[in-house]
Formats: C-alpha cells, sequence, structure tokens
C-alpha cells in the first residue's frame, strides 16, 4: 500500500532530487538502495503545520495536502520542472515500462508538460515543488494548497482570488477570462481555484481539484 502514514524525517519535501528512490545510495558503487520506508509511488497526506516542517524554505513553504514521491522521465525538459510548474503523468517512459505501448501505462513517473504522451489535456496533472532532474526522484502534489507559476501575462486582465486556474504551455498556469462560457476545451485544463490574488510570471496558491487515481 503506498500510503505512508509517517514521512521520513530526513527529507524535506521540497527539496528532494535524489538518483535513489529511498534517497540513499550505496557508497562505494554510487547505485541506488532500495529500503522500506520510501519508494517510488509512496504518498503523504500532511496538514499546514506537518507541511511547513517538512519544507525547504529556500523553495518555498509547502501547505497542506497529498503529496507522492515519483521518477521524473529522463526525457522530460529540465528547465520546466521547478517550483510551480506542472507535471504530467504517465509519461512514455511509464508506457513503454509496462511493456506494451497500447496498455495501461505505469503511474508514478512524471514528464513535464510540454512532453506529455498524446493530448496533455487526457493525463493526469500533479504540481512540482521544485526542480528535479530528468532521471532522478522526488516529490510532486496532488491534492490541497499548492503553489504554482504563473505565465509571463495571465489572459484575465482583472485577476481575482477564486478565479479558475488553468494549465497552459510548457507547464505554467493561466487564469482565463472568467465571464465567457466554459468549453470542454477549456474545462479539462482546470487546476483548481486561486486562494491568492494569480500573479503573471509569479508564484501564488491555489487549491487544487485534481482527480487521484491508485494504481
Amino acid at each position: 500500500m503506498p500510503l505512508q502514514p509517517i514521512l521520513p524525517t530526513w527529507l524535506a519535501i521540497n527539496g528532494a532530487n535524489d538518483a535513489s528512490p529511498s534517497y540513499f545510495q550505496d557508497l562505494r558503487l554510487g547505485i541506488p538502495v532500495f529500503a522500506g520506508g520510501l519508494n517510488q509511488g509512496d504518498y503523504f497526506d500532511l496538514t499546514n503545520k506537518e507541511a511547513a516542517q517538512a519544507s525547504y524554505v529556500t523553495n518555498g513553504t509547502l501547505y497542506c495536502g497529498r503529496f507522492r514521491r515519483v521518477l521524473v522521465d529522463s526525457g522530460a525538459t529540465a528547465g520546466n520542472v521547478k517550483t510551480g510548474t506542472i507535471g504530467l503523468m504517465p509519461s512514455l517512459a511509464a508506457v513503454i515500462a509496462d511493456g506494451d505501448p497500447a496498455g495501461k501505462p505505469t503511474e508514478n513517473i512524471v514528464t513535464s508538460y510540454d512532453q506529455s504522451l498524446g493530448n496533455a489535456t487526457t493525463v493526469r496533472p500533479v504540481v512540482f515543488l521544485n526542480a528535479i532532474t530528468p532521471g532522478n526522484y522526488g516529490f510532486v502534489q496532488e491534492l490541497g494548497i499548492a503553489t504554482v507559476l504563473g505565465r509571463a501575462t495571465l489572459t484575465n486582465a482583472t485577476p481575482s482570488i477564486g478565479d479558475l486556474i488553468v494549465s497552459y504551455t510548457a507547464g505554467v498556469v493561466d487564469d482565463p477570462t472568467q465571464s465567457t462560457s466554459l468549453t470542454y476545451a477549456l474545462q479539462k485544463l482546470i487546476l483548481g481555484a486561486a486562494i491568492d490574488l494569480p500573479k503573471s510570471n509569479g508564484l501564488f496558491r491555489i487549491q487544487l481539484n485534481l482527480p487521484v487515481l491508485q494504481e
């Protein structure tokens, strides 16, 4: 069962960029050490206090939500894997790992928004918490209050708290015009609602409204 009731105390969730899923490597060989307590796909549900205590404040403060240990696909675009950008599961690597490109892809392998498998609106979005080198392990957020990165110029000229926030090119987010009719295409991109004033080219918090999958 991937739910972990106790967060390993050696980790800052938004500072993880590890060559091993467990964080530990063999000191002589440099190869991953597979150990109990932390594996690819493990997740934690944290309160505001718990998330703040597990934060690397240089990369920002975390808030309540669900945080999952994932592998960042080696084919991801490194510049799009950073604090507040949107990642997507599954990646092409996840499908290949299952051995059947037409079959059910493995979760917990995340790629950058621009490298998604097929149409970006048909796969599962998550939020990157910090820069993670493609091919390494870290954490993403999939529920709760998350910090996201606004695009250079938001579509909505008068953004407000409570606006619906959508994913956008390269994994940044947008505040679309709130007064127009909601289309099916736009609905697929909704991440949640702003709880801070949305910022162009800046970080702000949203309450995520995303599907939860366990495989």
